[in-house]
């Protein structure tokens, strides 16, 4: 088992670090657009080639990161195919990787910590806030490509930080073992039909607290289409302050020594829920994988409303 740094890095000291040249600095997107009810990812590179941080590489989480070989949609690459990725992207085993996205809550860069965490990288950490909160900052931004040596990246696996299906089915109902659902309130209760989903409704025994919490849990009960603005007003895009936070989860009863199986529609939502429990100091925190994705489609697998 490797020994992890802490997940989140602020822009000041990207800023001062931009030079060095054990620094991998990777940006990475997840966009979604809604189809008859359903959830279609996508990737869009020219956004990145028209504004991002100096020194940064791209990859997109659809088309790029996702193990296409999978029946469950958005899966991460198993270990081979994912080495390669991230040597293709000047990923070394010495190397400092500070990964981002742009969605204003970190998404698609939690996912991508999460990936390089649970394949054995000891130095990988999420730019606190952003894109969005390096432009609030007034610091500079770069266009087009960036070529890179290819690195000698090995993953190396490490278990504690995945949940496969069997485990959460364990897990439902047991004592010190909490499953959070990062979704928003609406999907968690099974409001209609399910964006990421074949059925609606949550995973038995789960909690739910939404993503957006993860940065202000005053915003989890506003609407997806207000939060943007919200966090602009808020004048930041960092996660919540530690205790404020902490005392959220705990709300939930959820306590620091408890193992927690973290979830969403596809592992994107959960990664971000994920990375601020390893913030805080859940050390026996995973993700699932799978996810609801994975667990709506097993017609055999027990469904909650509420």
């Amino acid at each position: 088992m490797t020994t992890q740094t802490r997940p989140l890095i602020d822009t000041a000291w990207l800023a001062d670090n931009l030079t060095n040249p054990k620094l991998r600095i990777i940006d990475v997107r997840w966009k979604f657009r809604e189809e008859n009810g359903k959830g279609v990812a996508y990737d869009d590179r020219s956004e990145f080639q028209a504004e991002h941080i100096p020194g940064a590489v791209y990859v997109g989480m659809s088309t790029e990161l996702a193990n296409s070989t999978q029946n469950t949609p958005d899966m991460m690459l198993g270990p081979e195919d994912f080495g390669e990725r991230m040597r293709e992207l000047g990923v070394s085993n010495d190397s400092h990787v500070v990964v981002y996205d742009d969605s204003g809550l970190p998404l698609a860069s939690a996912r991508l910590w999460w990936a390089l965490s649970h394949y054995g990288h000891k130095n990988v950490q999420v730019l606190d806030g952003g894109l969005q909160q390096w432009k609030l900052e007034g610091r500079p931004t770069e266009t087009g490509d960036l070529t890179v040596e290819h690195g000698d990246f090995e993953p190396t696996v490490q278990s504690n930080w995945i949940a496969r299906k069997a485990d959460v089915l364990d897990a439902m109902g047991k004592p010190g073992v909490r499953i959070v659902d990062f979704l928003p309130n609406n999907l968690f209760r099974g409001d209609g039909v399910h964006t990421w989903g074949g059925r609606s409704g949550h995973i038995p025994s789960a909690v739910n607290i939404p993503a957006i919490s993860n940065i202000d849990p005053d915003l989890a009960h506003i609407p997806i289409s207000e939060r943007a603005a919200k966090l602009k007003e808020r004048g930041s895009f960092k996660l919540a302050d530690h205790s404020k936070l902490l005392k959220h989860y705990q709300d939930k009863g959820i306590q620091t020594d408890d193992e927690v199986i973290a979830y969403c529609g596809r592992g994107i939502a959960a990664s971000c829920g994920l990375l601020a429990l390893r913030q805080m100091g859940f050390e026996k925190s995973r993700l699932y994988d799978g996810s609801w994705a994975e667990w709506s489609a097993d017609e055999i697998l027990p469904v909650e409303t509420s």
